[in-house]
């Protein structure tokens, strides 16, 4: 009786390791299977980002976040979303997501708790966790600490385009970013190394300008701190970067500043040539599924360049118009099957152009 019940304690003990043991493979097989799958389908994880912060006249703040990459049917979103400024803290209430992208607007009536944003200087922080995974955001501002840009005055906001911080004379709090009032004016000479001035060429700082008979420029710029060391000059297809000394400036909506610009190498012509048969852009998948994930691959100076992707139907009208601001991105694919249209422009010239199909 002993012999069998200890037979029979083998037994089991041998068929919990054979179970222990197939589990594990199991396990493994799925992790790297899973592996495989979102290597091949990458997916971007839910991030929040303090889009525009507004004080009205009695100094009471509205916060706008935007939301992107969210994928609710696939369990993609965000769990829950933490604030902090200096002073105080708060989970913010739970927020219904309308689609992959979006922004929701916060005041201080909104919240369970107390919260402060100090008019004349703080930092704001947003926390928020998808599948307890932290993504962080923040905003220095005024006379904080490692701020990134000055208070705003009154009737300006503090609004991110082009991946900073601007101030912006016309508030649109609850509406997609823009440039209307962000905008100042920087002018003067470029000179070449000979400080002589340089003539009818184009350049780029912020934004694109091109120099008179003279020499003379007066460029767009955004309101904001700016520090150059170095300039694009642009002839067609070809871009060159040169340094410059290094000029900085701050700017306000609407303001003029005078910067004349000194050029540390002589111009080239054919440097970096971006040549659209060359194929600068890729997108993938193609073909791609609806509302899920696309690849953008840029093989261009993307940080430093104006880049838009625009998607159109085949009836030609713009669904879509996105800024680029890395070389590898992600993008939602429309929610509907079809044929599409992907236009990439630098500075509103067309570099590319891709036909992707989505099912």
């Amino acid at each position: 009786m002993i012999t069998v019940i200890a037979s029979g304690a083998s037994c089991v003990s041998f068929e919990n390791y054979k179970y222990k043991h197939m589990k594990k493979i199991y396990l493994l097989f799925f992790l790297l299977t899973a592996g495989l799958t979102i290597y091949a389908n990458p997916i971007q994880t839910p991030e929040i980002q303090i889009s525009e912060l507004y004080f009205d006249n009695l100094n009471n703040w509205q916060l706008e976040l935007e939301y992107l990459f969210i994928d609710e049917p696939n369990g993609i979103t965000i769990d829950s979303i933490f604030l902090y400024s200096t002073t105080d803290s708060v989970k913010l209430p739970s927020y219904a997501f309308i689609g992959s992208e979006g922004i929701f607007v916060i005041t201080a009536d909104s919240l369970t708790s107390d919260f402060h944003i100090k008019r004349f200087g703080d930092t704001i922080t947003t926390i928020s966790y998808t599948w307890g995974e932290p993504f962080e955001n923040m905003l220095i501002f005024g006379d904080a600490a490692g701020a990134s840009i000055g208070y705003p005055k009154p009737g300006q906001s503090i609004s991110i385009y082009a991946q900073r911080y601007c101030k912006d004379k016309v508030p649109n709090i609850g509406f997609i970013n823009d440039t209307i009032g962000i905008l100042g004016t920087l002018h003067g000479i470029v000179y070449d190394m000979n400080f002589e001035p340089v003539r009818n060429t184009t350049f780029r700082l912020d934004r694109s300008f091109e120099t008179s008979e003279n020499g003379s420029y007066s460029a767009r710029a955004y309101a904001r701190p700016s520090t150059f060391n170095s300039i694009h000059r642009i002839a067609g297809h070809s871009v060159q970067y040169i340094p410059i000394f290094s000029i900085t400036y701050t700017m306000e909506p609407d303001s003029l500043i005078a910067k004349d610009i000194y050029l540390l190498d002589s111009i080239t012509e054919g440097v970096n040539d971006i040549n659209t048969k060359n194929n600068p852009v890729a997108v993938y998948p193609n073909p791609g599924l609806k509302n899920k994930a696309l690849i953008i691959d840029i093989d261009l100076p993307v940080i430093s360049s104006d880049i838009w992707l625009e998607i159109i139907d085949l009836k030609g009208k713009l669904l879509k118009k996105k800024k680029i601001n890395k070389k590898l991105s992600l993008i939602t694919a429309p929610d509907k099957n079809g044929a599409y249209i992907f236009r990439f422009l630098l500075d509103s010239e067309l570099i590319s152009s891709k036909k992707v199909i989505i099912k």
